[in-house]
C-alpha cells in the first residue's frame, strides 16, 4: 500500500469535510449568538474558529503540495500545523461557552481526520526521506 496515496486521499477528503465543518460552525455560532443571552466568551470562541479556518486551509495546502512533490519540509510544516488545529478543535469541543450536540459530533470527526493525517503524514515522511535504490 502506498502511504503517499493514503495521505493524499485523507487530505483531499479533509479539504471537503473542513469546508462543511467551517460552514456548520459559523452557522451554529450565529444561532448561539441569537438564541443564548449569557454567552461569556463569544468573541474568543469566534476568534478561535476563524484561526482554525486559516490554519487548516494553510495546513492542507502545504501538506498536499509537499506530498505531491515528495518534498519533506512542506509535509513537516503541515504536520506541525496540525497541532494548533487540533487544540482549536478541542477548544470548540470541550471548553467553548455553549456546546451543541451536533457541534460535538462534527468536532470529533474533524479530530479523527487530523489524527489519521498525522499518522499517515509521519509514515509518508519515512517513505519520502529514503534514498532511492538504483540497480
Amino acid at each position: 500500500m502506498n502511504v503517499s496515496l493514503t495521505f493524499e486521499v485523507l487530505l483531499y477528503l479533509n479539504s471537503y469535510y473542513f469546508g462543511l465543518f467551517a460552514v456548520c460552525e459559523l452557522g451554529m455560532n450565529a444561532v448561539k449568538y441569537i438564541n443564548f443571552d449569557n454567552l461569556h466568551h463569544f468573541s474568543t470562541d469566534f476568534g478561535v474558529l476563524l484561526s482554525i479556518c486559516f490554519i487548516e486551509i494553510l495546513r492542507v495546502i502545504l501538506a498536499r503540495r509537499g506530498n505531491l512533490t515528495e518534498k519533506k519540509w512542506p509535509v513537516i510544516l503541515g504536520i506541525l500545523l496540525t497541532i494548533p488545529s487540533v487544540l482549536g478543535v478541542v477548544y470548540l469541543m470541550i471548553w467553548q461557552s455553549e456546546i451543541l450536540r451536533f457541534e460535538y459530533i462534527i468536532c470529533a470527526m474533524q479530530l479523527g481526520f487530523c489524527i489519521a493525517e498525522i499518522v499517515t503524514g509521519v509514515l509518508c515522511l519515512f517513505s519520502c526521506c529514503q534514498t532511492p535504490d538504483y540497480y
